[in-house]
């Protein structure tokens, strides 16, 4: 599990995904994570959704809070991609969407075994 740091809700914080957030946000919308990045179904309200899961640490806030900050700082000139990165990031971070997608997001991590693993996988598989 990797936290990825996301201040634009506030200074220090950060944002993360591990089995027991990723079953609330397949409860809310009933839709897997594999399932939300592999058909690109990041829209605003899976972005909430995902916000009010995953940042919860820094304070319980529903979904709506969320579009309203969302919409805050797109109205400053923020861009939806601002959003969408940090959720990929921390969704890949979680380890769920396997070894593959997170060391393609995360490739400084990836040592020179993990890459002979991975490319004999797709290789064989």
């Amino acid at each position: 599990m990797k936290k990825i740091d996301f201040e634009l809700f506030g200074p220090g914080q950060y944002l993360y995904f591990d089995i027991g957030r990723l079953i609330q946000v397949e409860n809310i919308t009933k839709k897997g994570a594999g399932e939300i990045i592999k058909n690109q179904d990041l829209n605003l309200g899976t972005m909430t959704v995902l916000f009010s899961v995953g940042l919860r640490h820094h304070g319980l806030k529903p979904p709506q809070w969320y579009a309203e900050k969302m919409q805050e700082l797109l109205d400053q000139g923020h861009e939806v991609t601002e959003f969408m990165e940090p959720l990929v990031k921390a969704l890949a971070g979680s380890g769920i969407l396997g070894k593959a997608a997170y060391y393609t997001v995360f490739p400084e991590e990836a040592t020179e075994e993990v890459k002979k693993e991975i490319k004999n996988k797709r290789k064989n598989g």
